[in-house]
């Protein structure tokens, strides 16, 4: 009988931690900002959220309104998706100015 017992409770606390050897938990988000500091100087980052689209000029120009774009300085990346015409995409605080051909189907994405 003592026997008999002590399986029982071995095969039962066996099952627990199987148990929860299966158990599955979604990762933490990723961080929106991170500040580093040395001697020598330091950075803070903030991805904040997503800065990029996609765009139809107008008669060759459009502007863009969105608050992710916070200074002339921004560092913008952009693409004629129609054909390999240029573009010019210009950042300003709370909008982006592009201009290029015609009606051409432009993608923009902020980078800093």
């Amino acid at each position: 009988m003592g026997i008999m017992r002590t399986s029982i409770i071995l095969l039962a606390f066996t099952g627990l931690m199987a148990a929860g050897c299966f158990s599955y938990s979604a990762p933490p988000p990723s961080p929106t900002t991170m500040t580093a500091w040395s001697p020598t100087g330091g950075f803070s980052f903030a991805s904040g959220g997503n800065c990029a689209g996609q765009i139809t000029l107008v008669g060759g120009f459009t502007t863009v309104t969105d608050a992710c774009f916070t200074s002339s300085y921004n560092v913008v990346v952009c693409s004629d998706n129609t054909l390999p015409n240029p573009v010019r995409c210009t950042p300003a605080i709370g909008s982006l100015s592009l201009s290029g051909t015609g009606g051409d189907s432009i993608s923009y994405a902020r980078l800093k």
